[in-house]
């Protein structure tokens, strides 16, 4: 995680003024929000499917009840999506355009 700080002087010329870099940073904070919830639901369907054979394999080897089992897998962790959408504003990487 980083502990940097950021301040609106860190975004002058980013856009026409602090607001439209504000509601840009937002919108890109939302778009960097949904990649990562895809990322942590792929993962965690991917543990339960796993945990899911494991009790299948168990039952099928004894005749017991079929009862699956947590698997210990470390959850993806990210930084927060606003501060990910900052840095990229801040380094000049976010790019917008205006529908006509």
């Amino acid at each position: 995680m980083r502990a940097e700080e950021y301040f609106p002087e860190h975004f002058l010329g980013r856009g026409f003024n602090i607001y439209e870099v504000v509601l840009i940073i937002a919108q890109r904070a939302r778009q960097v929000g949904e990649i990562q919830k895809r990322q942590i639901d792929r993962h965690l369907g991917q543990t339960e499917m796993l945990e899911q054979a494991a009790a299948r394999a168990r039952a099928e080897e004894s005749d017991d009840v079929y009862e699956p089992e947590p698997i210990d897998r470390p959850v993806p962790k990210f930084d927060k999506p606003v501060i990910l959408a900052m840095e990229e504003m801040r380094q000049g990487n976010t790019k917008f355009e205006y529908e006509e």
